[in-house]
C-alpha cells in the first residue's frame, strides 16, 4: 500500500524536465485579456504618397469630426473584445507616426516589467483616415500584435455617415481571437527562423527524425539479414557479413528515402522503430511458446512479426502525427502489455513456477502495441506523463504482488496462484490507470481561474501532495531552492 500512496504522490507532482539553455521563446498567443494601445486618428490614409505627411487631423479638416468620432468607436471597441485599453499613453509624437513606430510601441507594454518576467508587450492600433470627395472616405486600420514585426490592416470605403460603423467592424476583424492567434503563428514561425538562420537553417528542419529512422532501419535490416542466413541453414561467415552489409544498406537507404519523401519527427521515428522491435520480439517468442522446430524457423517468425509491426506503425502514422509522448506511449503500451500477457499465461496454467511464459508475453507484447497506437492517434500525451503512467503501473503491480503474497506461502494450490496472479494484474490496471487519472491536467491550465467567492468553495478538501520545491532560501550568491515532501491544500 505504501508503494501505491507512492504512486498517487508521484503522480500529482509532474512537472516538465527542466530545460536546456534556449534561445527566448516566441511570443505566446494573444487572446482577450490582453492589453491594447489605441492611437489617435492620423490622416491622410497613408496607403500611397501624398504631399502632406501622416498627423492628427486638425479642426479645420473636414476629416476632424469623423476622427473623434472614430477615435471613440475604437476605443469602446476593444474594450468591448475583452481587451484591457491602455489609457495612459498619449499616442506618438509627430516624428514618430510611421509603421516602424507602430512595431517598436507593439514590443514595450508600457510598464516596468520585473525580470523575471519578461515584457511581453502590446497591441497597437492605429486609424487613419482619408477625405476621397462627395462625402466618401478612406478608412484604413493598421493594427500590430505583441512583440510582432508584421502590420495587420483593413481598409475600406465608406461614406461619412458610416466611418464610425466600419471603423468599429474592421477593428473586430482584425482583433479577433482566430486571426490573433494566426497572427501569434505567424510570429513564431518568423521567430523560428530568425533563430536558426545562423545555422543555415531557414524555418523548422524538414524531417528531424531521419538519424533515429536510419539507425533503426539500418539495425533492423542487419537483424533480418541474420535471420535469413540462419533459416537458411547455413554458418558460413563468409556468407553473414555481406549479408549483414546489404541488410544493413539496405536499411539506411530506404530510411532515408522515406525522409526524403516524408516528413518524419523524431516521435514517427520512434514509434516505426517501437513497431518494427516490439513485432520482431513477440514473433519469436509466440515461436518460442510454440516450440516451432528446427530453431532456425522462429528467426522467420521475428521477421514476420516485424514486417507487421512495421505495418501497424505505419498505420496509425497515416491517422496522425506522433510526437515524443506518443512514442513514450507506445512502448509502454507493449511493455505493459507484455507483463499482463506473462500473468495471463500464469493465470491459464494456474502456477507461478511452470516454465517461461513465452506465448503470453508475445501475445500480450502485440496486443499492448495494438492499442497503445491506436491511443497515441486520439490522445495527446507528453512524455513525462507517459512515464508517470508507467511508473504507477509498476508501482500498482508491487502493492498488488504484496498484499497477496501470502497466497504463495506454504502450498501453492492453482487457486492460490491464480489469486495472487489476478491481484497483481489488477494493481498493474490500478496503478496505471490511477495515475493517468491523477495526471489529467499535466501541462494544461484549468478550465476555469479559482473563486474567491465564499458561496462557491468548500470550507475542507482533501488537498494533494507536494514533493519538490517549498521554498526559497537566501544566500550570498541568490536564492536557493528548499526541497521537501508536504501536502497542500484547504483545511
Amino acid at each position: 500500500m505504501f508503494a501505491l500512496s507512492l504512486t498517487i504522490a508521484l503522480a500529482r507532482t509532474a512537472r516538465a524536465d527542466e530545460p536546456a539553455p534556449a534561445p527566448p521563446p516566441p511570443p505566446p498567443a494573444s487572446a482577450p485579456g490582453d492589453p491594447v494601445v489605441v492611437w489617435p486618428t492620423l490622416t491622410p490614409a497613408g496607403d500611397e504618397a501624398a504631399k502632406t505627411p501622416v498627423h492628427r487631423p486638425l479642426q479645420s479638416e473636414t476629416t476632424f469630426a469623423h476622427a473623434q468620432e472614430l477615435d471613440a468607436t475604437l476605443r469602446d471597441a476593444v474594450q468591448d473584445l475583452g481587451y484591457v485599453l491602455d489609457v495612459a499613453d498619449p499616442g506618438p509624437l509627430p516624428s514618430h507616426m510611421r509603421d516602424l513606430d507602430l512595431i517598436e510601441r507593439a514590443a514595450h507594454s508600457g510598464h516596468r516589467s520585473s525580470p523575471l518576467a519578461p515584457d511581453k508587450g502590446t497591441w497597437v492600433v492605429s486609424a487613419r483616415i482619408e477625405e476621397l470627395g462627395r462625402d466618401d472616405y478612406l478608412v484604413r486600420i493598421v493594427a500590430v500584435p505583441p512583440l510582432g514585426r508584421e502590420l495587420k490592416v483593413r481598409v475600406a470605403e465608406v461614406k461619412g455617415d458610416d466611418v464610425s460603423v466600419r471603423g468599429l467592424v474592421l477593428v473586430r476583424d482584425l482583433l479577433s481571437p482566430a486571426d490573433a492567434e494566426r497572427a501569434a503563428e505567424a510570429e513564431r514561425a518568423r521567430t523560428e527562423i530568425d533563430r536558426t538562420a545562423g545555422l543555415g537553417i531557414m524555418g523548422r528542419h524538414r524531417s528531424p527524425g531521419r538519424a533515429v529512422l536510419a539507425v533503426n532501419a539500418g539495425l533492423f535490416g542487419a537483424f533480418a539479414a541474420y535471420s535469413v542466413q540462419r533459416t537458411s541453414g547455413s554458418t558460413d561467415p563468409r556468407l553473414l557479413y555481406p549479408l549483414l552489409a546489404l541488410g544493413t544498406g539496405i536499411g539506411v537507404g530506404s530510411s532515408l528515402l522515406v525522409s526524403e519523401e516524408w516528413d518524419i519527427s523524431t516521435g514517427d521515428a520512434f514509434v516505426l522503430a517501437a513497431g518494427a522491435w516490439t513485432g520482431a520480439a513477440s514473433g519469436i517468442l509466440i515461436a518460442n511458446g510454440r516450440h516451432v522446430e528446427p530453431l532456425t524457423d522462429r528467426y522467420a517468425w521475428g521477421i514476420g512479426g516485424g514486417v507487421l509491426g512495421l505495418a501497424l506503425s505505419t498505420a496509425a502514422l497515416t491517422r496522425s502525427t506522433m510526437d515524443e509522448g506518443d512514442a513514450v506511449l507506445t512502448v509502454s503500451g507493449a511493455g505493459i502489455g507484455a507483463g499482463l500477457g506473462a500473468l495471463g499465461e500464469f493465470f491459464y496454467r494456474g502456477t507461478t513456477t511452470a516454465s517461461t511464459p513465452y506465448t503470453g508475453t508475445g501475445y500480450g507484447a502485440a496486443i499492448g502495441l495494438v492499442l497503445s497506437e491506436a491511443l497515441a492517434t486520439q490522445l495527446t500525451v507528453s512524455p513525462n506523463r507517459a512515464l508517470l503512467i508507467d511508473l504507477g503501473a509498476a508501482l500498482g503491480a508491487a502493492s498488488g504482488a504484496a498484499v497477496a503474497s501470502p497466497l504463495v506461502f506454504g502450498d501453492l494450490t492453482p487457486g492460490r496462484a491464480r489469486g495472487f496472479v489476478a491481484t497483481t494484474a489488477a494493481g498493474t490496471l490500478a496503478g496505471g490507470g490511477l495515475t493517468y487519472w491523477l495526471t489529467r491536467h499535466d501541462g494544461k491550465k484549468p478550465a476555469t481561474e479559482p473563486t474567491t467567492d465564499p458561496s462557491k468553495t468548500t470550507a475542507w478538501s482533501f488537498g494533494q501532495p507536494l514533493i519538490g520545491p517549498l521554498g526559497q532560501s537566501a544566500t550570498r550568491t541568490g536564492t536557493t531552492p528548499i526541497y521537501g515532501l508536504g501536502w497542500e491544500g484547504d483545511f
